[in-house]
């Protein structure tokens, strides 16, 4: 990280610097020159310089002002904790501009002190109320609180072998098959042992480790010239193969940064080929790094300073042309890019870009973002990938495996070794299932041995009964649509639909079914009929009332009334009359309040004779009174008997998916 990332745009904070001196004249040798170091990006250098001058200084300005020039310098080196002190020191010492109360708070949220960093949002925006950076910080505060307390399924674990004490950070995979990383390192024992004045430790260098059989990193491994020299070399992408690599390089001479370019060179066997500058049309004095190539190298990505940019460090794409040449580069664009800095791109096989900014609502520092191309090819969006992908601190350098769950990222979270670490993370399958109770509506009473059957969108059925406490549970798969049906006999078919479309987190749909009891065919033996009359009789219309309630309670039933008729008379005739004894059910019912959209009235005529249910004085359980049975009973009484049960109006359900006309407006 300390390549290239803290080789931040200053010209802003030197300016500053500059002007809120009360006098120029009056700062010292030791002053001005802390503050040439400082205008080179030499932090560290201009920290200690920065600490003499204020040791000679007798103006309260102008030791106000060293004390927050000394903060600016540990944050841009990385020492958030001194930072944090010096800031807070400013303000004591009551230093004129109101930006240091916005870098204060920063600060305070780059140390998880977000509740602290509030605060001194909070006063920032109350003295420059037209500055944006003010309420966004402080709803990256309620943002990163939130998320700390609902975590996603990322699991990130620290890769002990392959980091040191000092900074190691922006892996590259090494080939397709993921088994070797390149990635950045400052840790001694290097090409140089030369401190850099930008962040106290050694030049960088690019290292390499590679997975053995037991799936162990094995020692990192500094590659040697032509890749590595004495200069900054970092950020780091190969093509898949592994026999190409992009990667930033700062030359310096005489401890004069000569800024950041970036390089390739390629493999032949286990050499690699003297590095040669992109040609890439950029303006003079301009600078750029952190690469990163799509799968079938015709894309790259980069972070540069262009002129032309929203600000800081921004990203910028080329495509390659005929011949092996690059177009001109083209700015990402304001969904992506802001005044603050974007870096560390990582262009997935997907065509989604992973990349680190300051810029967009965030914890702390740099966070870690995704970008999906949109239909007209652009980066129209981002996400932020929250914790603990993210966190208060620095996190970039993502990158991710084909598949999207594995990857490596660069974080200076607590817990590491020091400096800039490399963690591993994973994002392990995501659980989901579904489970409920099955109750009788009308007592509540939880339903044992109910038939539960799953079915989804893929075509994939499961089938399950509910268990002695009346529930069920399924597991469930992602991106799926799934309908629940219900049965129990004695009662009407559930049918309940859930989907985990949309879903991203381990989640337990409850989904209860109450069914309703029914039967599957109920005999009303009172609605019965005078010889050759439609009419209802007292305890037919007492009957139906009786009915009307249980339609009331049951509204998605259709049931069908059946009416018939005894055998005397010709069967065109009796089917007539039989139609309008059912449309006198029917009629009533719809009269005294019930949707007529759940009813069915059907004229039977004399086409279904009764069948004995009960055994009744001569007729036996079973019996069909048909014309012949009935011609063959002797005496009058039973004969008549056989008659008025033939005279009859029956119902049952058909359907149980009814939708009441109320309900369908």
């Amino acid at each position: 990280m300390r390549i290239f990332l803290r080789n931040t745009t200053i010209l802003f904070c030197f300016l500053l610097f500059v002007s809120t001196s009360a006098d120029a004249q009056k700062k010292s040798r030791k002053m001005i020159k802390a503050d040439q170091a400082f205008s080179v990006e030499q932090y560290n250098k201009a920290a200690e310089l920065y600490k003499k001058a204020y040791q000679s200084a007798k103006s309260r300005a102008i030791k106000s002002e060293i004390i927050f020039k000394q903060a600016e310098c540990y944050r841009l080196s990385g020492n958030k904790k001194r930072a944090e002190s010096y800031y807070k020191r400013a303000i004591k010492a009551k230093y004129p501009d109101v930006l240091v109360y916005l870098r204060y708070a920063d600060i305070l949220r780059m140390n998880e002190k977000y509740q602290e960093a509030k605060e001194q949002y909070q006063k920032y925006i109350q003295l420059n109320p037209t500055d944006v950076l003010g309420e966004m910080g402080l709803k990256s505060c309620d943002y990163a609180l939130n998320w700390l307390s609902n975590p996603t399924r990322y699991q990130v674990e620290l890769m002990p072998l392959i980091n040191s004490r000092f900074s190691d950070f922006s892996p590259s995979f090494g080939n397709g098959e993921y088994s070797e990383v390149f990635f950045t390192s400052s840790r001694t024992g290097g090409f140089s042992n030369k401190i850099d004045d930008r962040t106290g430790e050694t030049f960088t260098d690019i290292y390499s480790s590679k997975l053995n059989k037991k799936g162990k990193w094995s020692v990192p491994t500094m590659l040697t010239e032509p890749i590595n020299t004495a200069g900054n070399e970092g950020s780091v992408v190969l093509n898949k193969r592994g026999t190409t690599m992009y990667f930033t390089k700062c030359d310096v001479q005489k401890k004069k940064s000569l800024g950041c370019n970036i390089y390739v060179s390629n493999r032949k066997g286990k050499v690699w080929s003297p590095p040669t500058i992109l040609q890439i049309k950029v303006d003079s004095n301009t600078t750029l790094g952190h690469p990163t190539i799509s799968e079938d190298e015709m894309t790259l990505i980069f972070s540069s300073d262009l002129s032309g940019g929203y600000g800081g460090k921004d990203l910028w794409i080329v495509k390659k042309q005929k011949r092996g040449k690059w177009s001109d580069p083209v700015n990402l664009g304001p969904a992506v890019n802001t005044s603050n800095d974007e870096m560390f791109p990582f262009l997935h096989s997907d065509g989604t870009l992973y990349f680190a900014s300051t810029g967009h609502i965030g914890m702390g520092g740099f966070d870690i973002f995704k970008s999906y191309l949109d239909e007209n090819d652009v980066y129209s969006s981002i996400t932020n990938l929250k914790y603990p992908i993210n966190t208060s601190g620095n996190d970039f350098g993502m990158i991710i495996e084909k598949s999207g769950e594995r990857g490596y990222l660069t974080s200076d979270r607590s817990g590491g070794k020091g400096g800039d670490d490399i963690y591993q993370f994973e994002l392990p399958p995501i659980v989901l299932s579904i489970k409920g109770v099955v109750t009788d509506s009308k007592t509540g009473a939880i339903l044992t041995d109910a038939n539960v059957i799953l079915s989804s969108t893929d075509g994939k059925v499961k089938e399950t009964k509910t268990d002695n406490t009346g529930s069920y549970m399924f597991k469930l798969d992602p991106l799926r649509s799934y309908e629940i049906l219900v049965s129990v006999e004695g009662y009407l078919n559930k049918k309940l639909t859930e989907t985990t479309v949309g879903i991203d987190e381990n989640k337990v749909f409850i989904v209860d079914a109450i069914l309703d009891p029914v039967k599957k065919e109920i005999i009303l033996p009172k609605i019965e009929y005078d010889f050759a009359k439609w009419n209802l009789r007292d305890k037919s219309i007492s009957d139906l009332n009786m009915l009307a309630e249980a339609l009331k309670d049951n509204p998605n039933v259709v049931v069908e009334l059946k009416s018939h008729t005894d055998f005397i008379g010709n069967n065109r005739s009796n089917l007539r009359l039989s139609q309008k004894r059912a449309d006198a059910c029917v009629n009533y019912l719809v009269g005294i309040g019930i949707d007529p959209g759940q009813l069915v009235a059907v004229g039977a005529g004399e086409n279904e004779p009764f069948v004995i249910e009960v055994r009744d004085g001569r007729f036996k359980e079973g019996d069909v009174l048909t014309e012949s049975y009935i011609r063959k009973i002797k005496f009058k009484k039973n004969k008549n008997k056989a008659h008025q049960y033939n005279r009859r109006t029956s119902f049952k359900v058909l359907r149980e998916d009814y939708i009441p006309q109320s309900e369908g407006k």
